[in-house]
């Protein structure tokens, strides 16, 4: 989980731990520029996320593919 304007985790960082861990996906909220994109202390969510870590904890089921989620409100 990550978005593109992450102050503390700039995203080529996020890009590298994709690549370094094998089999894992990434979901990338774009045009969002705040470190937090999942959670209680997130100021506006994202279905798309919301979706992807739930199903992630439920049953373990990682998205196909990395995907890109819009910005909250789109």
């Amino acid at each position: 989980m990550g978005s593109t304007g992450d102050p503390k985790t700039p995203y080529p960082g996020q890009l590298a731990m994709r690549r370094a861990l094998t089999g894992s996906r990434m979901v990338t909220v774009r045009g969002v520029f705040r470190h937090l994109v999942y959670g209680v202390f997130t100021p506006s969510r994202t279905d798309c996320v919301e979706q992807a870590v739930h199903r992630y904890l439920l049953d373990g089921g990682l998205p196909a593919a990395d995907t890109a989620c819009p910005p909250p409100g789109r």
